[in-house]
């Protein structure tokens, strides 16, 4: 994987669970599978350590069917291995408990698919966030003509 020491230690460290996982039936498909999404072997040590618990997801039932659905919304090859690179998590988030809705509420708020998609491919931590804070930080920054603009700076700042 070309992992350094330290990014060994690392994954380690958050991820234990890892020494109970098969190579050749589990974390290799996993790996592989990030390459053919469009990650780049370079890339590929990148994404483990930012996010271990991947290695514990399922190809099939949990990252298929999240980069297939962000296909469905309009986000190309490119830009899917992209966010899939900067914000590995998102592979592991849950369609129906998490995505779908942080979407749908995107488009009820007004955003229209071409401007939700250019969000999601420039700040895909945006479907981390909770519905009701990013909603808030949406308004505000609609109100101000600054929404594309700001949105992944605002969505950083604490609610104090």
């Amino acid at each position: 994987l070309g992992l350094s020491d330290l990014q060994v230690q690392k994954v380690v460290s958050s991820h234990s669970i890892i020494f109970r996982y098969r190579l050749d039936e589990h974390l290799k498909p996993i790996v592989l599978w990030l390459a053919e999404v469009g990650i780049g072997d370079d890339q590929v040590a990148k994404v483990i350590t930012k996010s271990p618990p991947l290695l514990s997801q399922s190809v099939e039932r949990k990252m298929k069917p999240t980069v297939q659905w962000l296909s469905d919304i309009g986000v190309g090859e490119a830009q899917i291995a992209k966010v899939s690179a900067t914000f590995p998590p998102l592979l592991g988030y849950s369609l129906e408990g998490n995505l779908k809705p942080t979407v749908q509420a995107r488009r009820d708020q007004g955003l229209g698919e071409a401007e939700i998609t250019r969000m999601l491919a420039s700040f895909p931590q945006l479907l981390s966030y909770s519905s009701k804070r990013l909603t808030r930080r949406m308004a505000v920054l609609a109100a101000r003509g600054r929404l594309a603009s700001s949105l992944g700076s605002a969505m950083r700042l604490t609610d104090a």
